[in-house]
């Protein structure tokens, strides 16, 4: 069907194009930049940034203080309460799911016509509604999923 690698290629790039114009991306992008106009927002995702590197370097230490580590965990965990309860945090949290299960569902309708053999060769155990090795798209009935 195809001849070249350059047409694949073509046809992923129409792929990124068209997933960039779904609803799924564009929610993404819009929260995403409501989320970076929260000056309050990004005042507390620095501070956990920073209070989590310095947990890390203290963690590392041959001698670490726990007294300091318990102190760094517990504004850690007050840091992340305080962040996703923040409605743009929210919103953003929620489309990246979204996004993140649109582009699960494409590599895994990729996946399934390029290595379906490699999962089963057995048609019964195929995903549901998938009997030419398509993804169903239902991962609760899925073997390969499930």
């Amino acid at each position: 069907m195809f001849e070249t690698s350059n047409e694949i290629i073509k046809i992923a790039r129409q792929l990124g194009e068209a997933l960039k114009e779904s609803g799924e991306y564009k929610a993404f992008c819009e929260t995403r930049d409501a989320m970076k106009l929260n000056s309050d927002l990004k005042t507390k995702l620095d501070e956990f940034k920073i209070q989590k590197s310095v947990f890390d370097i203290e963690k590392e230490k041959e001698n670490a203080d726990e007294h300091v580590l318990d102190v760094i965990s517990s504004r850690l965990e007050v840091l992340y309460n305080e962040i996703s309860e923040i409605p743009e945090m929210k919103a953003y949290n929620e489309a990246e799911e979204n996004l993140n299960m649109l582009m699960t569902a494409v590599n895994m309708t990729i996946s399934s016509y390029v290595g379906a053999e490699e999962y089963t060769s057995n048609p019964e155990e195929r995903p549901v509604g998938a009997a030419d090795g398509a993804c169903s798209h239902d991962c609760s009935k899925c073997h390969i999923c499930g």
